[in-house]
């Protein structure tokens, strides 16, 4: 009996994680601006904007993969691999943090089952400051989404494998479908 209350509960988690983070995905879609939103939105492009004129300034280092095939990102590169165009999905995480040890071999497993569709990032908050800060990382491991140069959201705290599968599957729809608007010839 408390098996089956038990996987209820966790249907209805990722159901509600589920929405929650296609309403977030949805907030830029929207097209009802307000002056109120729109001057929201232009203060945080400026914030963002501060940000990343701090990650230029910083020496270039190109963009290294590990042995995984996940890309090693700084602050100075950040944009760089968001910028590539795609599905992108960033692993912030740090030394001595154990959720983030425990969520390594998932995120390992999901970068080999989504290779060619997804990449992958790590960034390492102990010695990059300006992009977690940018996104308003306060919380470890946290899990940025980004496609086609746009942040979606962030995911924050341990995740299972399947919670992390149903939010890559949902962003894929959406990115196929989008790019099936854009070239409906393909």
């Amino acid at each position: 009996m408390i098996m089956r209350y038990a996987r209820t509960a966790l249907f209805c988690g990722l159901i509600c994680l589920l929405a929650f983070f296609d309403f977030g995905c949805r907030k830029e879609e929207t097209s009802d601006v307000t002056p109120d939103s729109e001057a929201q939105r232009v203060a945080l492009e400026a914030r963002f904007a501060e940000f990343d004129v701090k990650a230029a300034e910083l020496p270039h280092e190109p963009i290294e993969t590990n042995e995984d095939g996940m890309y090693v990102l700084k602050d100075v590169n950040f944009m760089e691999a968001v910028n590539e165009g795609g599905i992108l999905v960033v692993d912030f995480w740090m030394d001595d943090c154990y959720p983030c040890e425990d969520m390594e071999p998932i995120i390992k497993g999901l970068a080999r089952q989504y290779k060619d569709q997804v990449r992958f990032a790590k960034l390492h908050v102990n010695t990059n400051m300006i992009m977690p800060e940018k996104y308003g990382v306060r919380m470890l491991p946290s899990f940025a989404f980004f496609v086609d140069g746009k942040y979606l959201g962030t995911l924050t705290g341990m995740q299972s494998p399947e919670q992390m599968r149903m939010i890559i599957d949902k962003t894929l729809i959406d990115f196929h479908a989008k790019q099936d608007e854009l070239h409906p010839e393909n």
